[in-house]
């Protein structure tokens, strides 16, 4: 009789269990359901794995070699637009990225803006995508920050987004966008470990709330007073802490992660290394002439240089609406009241100078950006009601950042 049951129940057991198969490449099998958890195994199209729970967003699985742990929903997704995380798929928080990598992707990209100046971060370049805090502690910190105000699952269905463009982080997105983060640093990071994981605690939370939410984010902080925000197409973000000097509270700071973070989703520095391979090429072609004829192509390539910037001022105006846009609505899915951009950019307006040079890399705010403010604020009146659930946390974020 004890036998027959036994048999029953496990029979049961395993008839619960669904047998799937990954559907896209560079998969991450992580410890936990959530990007900020250590990854397990590395999972690829046409994988099969046993389904052990099933979630909104992450799927518990284990696969024929006895390992076990959570997926993105999106890896049994066939045709949808994504990012394949590529060589970022890996745990990178604990590897130190390839000098060869990162001269090799680097060569001859940053040399006119940077040129002037010779710092960089080696810290930041040879790691780039760091664990700034414990899964456990953001447990907790998501939800103290929803409390009993909401169910995160209801409000995310406001709004609700499709992405329409994918892309693949390869070693050379990745190696410059590593170098990019060590230029931005170069004054180093701030030490308060505190300040640190709550600003990459929010970062989380929004990144959850967006197309994307298997991206490993990490925000680095500059021990800078100059006022300047980027973000790299690896998921890395890089704010001064002269810009969080300029914030009253919490949704401010969510608002402008959700503006770095939709440059990332909507492809905006994917798309620009995809032109600038244009640049790479006609580098290499004039590298080619000077050794076949022993000529000088110095004033050849300035010219392209010069051509080549000319053609993308346009659309860095362009990205900056968009990412406006998209950052609102992910700061308002995530439950915080949209209008922290507007407040934000209006005081940012008065003390940012116009850069002259608008190619500069640290030049967050182009000439548009009165256009950008009424587009912002016709889109939120128009599109995102809020009610008392939203939160602007500007005790919170005052006492923690108390110390700036």
């Amino acid at each position: 009789m004890k036998k027959s049951l036994v048999f029953m129940i496990v029979c049961g057991f395993l008839s619960g269990l669904s047998a799937e198969t990954i559907q896209r490449s560079n998969v991450s099998l992580r410890e936990g359901a959530g990007a900020f958890f250590p990854v397990v195994k590395i999972l690829n199209k046409g994988d099969d794995v046993s389904v052990q729970q099933s979630g909104e967003l992450w799927i518990q699985v284990s696969t024929s070699d006895q390992k076990s742990g959570w997926v993105s929903a999106m890896a049994f997704e066939s045709g949808a637009a994504s990012i394949d995380y590529g060589v970022m798929a890996d745990d990178w928080t604990d590897r130190k990225a390839s000098k060869t990598m990162v001269n090799a992707a680097v060569k001859g990209f940053f040399e006119n803006q940077f040129e002037r100046e010779g710092i960089l971060n080696k810290s930041v370049m040879d790691q780039p995508v760091r664990r700034t805090f414990n899964p456990q502690d953001y447990l907790i910190f998501r939800e103290n920050t929803y409390h009993t105000r909401w169910s995160p699952k209801r409000f995310r269905r406001k709004y609700r987004l499709k992405q329409n463009k994918g892309f693949v982080i390869d070693e050379t997105l990745f190696a410059v966008s590593a170098y990019t983060a060590g230029r931005l640093t170069a004054p180093g990071l701030i030490r308060d470990t505190r300040l640190t994981a709550y600003v990459n605690q929010i970062a989380q939370l929004i990144v959850e709330n967006t197309e994307f939410y298997d991206l490993p984010v990490t925000v680095h902080i500059a021990d800078t007073d100059e006022i300047y925000a980027n973000a790299l197409p690896i998921g890395v973000i890089v704010i001064s802490k002269g810009m969080l000097k300029q914030i009253d509270s919490e949704h401010e700071l969510a608002c402008l992660i959700g503006h770095e973070i939709a440059h990332v989703t909507l492809g905006h520095g994917e798309t620009e290394m995809g032109k600038r391979k244009v640049k790479f090429r006609a580098e290499d072609a004039f590298g080619e002439l000077d050794e076949a004829f022993g000529t000088d192509t110095k004033e050849m390539d300035a010219l392209a240089d010069e051509m080549y910037e000319r053609a993308i001022k346009g659309r860095k105006e362009e990205y900056e609406a968009e990412a406006d846009v998209q950052g609102a609505i992910y700061a308002y899915r995530a439950g915080y009241e949209p209008d922290g951009m507007l407040s934000l950019m209006r005081k940012l307006e008065t003390k940012i100078p116009r850069n002259p040079d608008p190619d500069d890399i640290r030049h967050w705010f182009p000439y548009s950006f009165r256009n950008r403010l009424k587009h912002l604020s016709g889109f939120i009146a128009k599109e995102l009601k809020t009610n008392e659930h939203y939160v602007k946390n500007e005790n919170r974020y005052r006492m923690i950042t108390a110390g700036l």
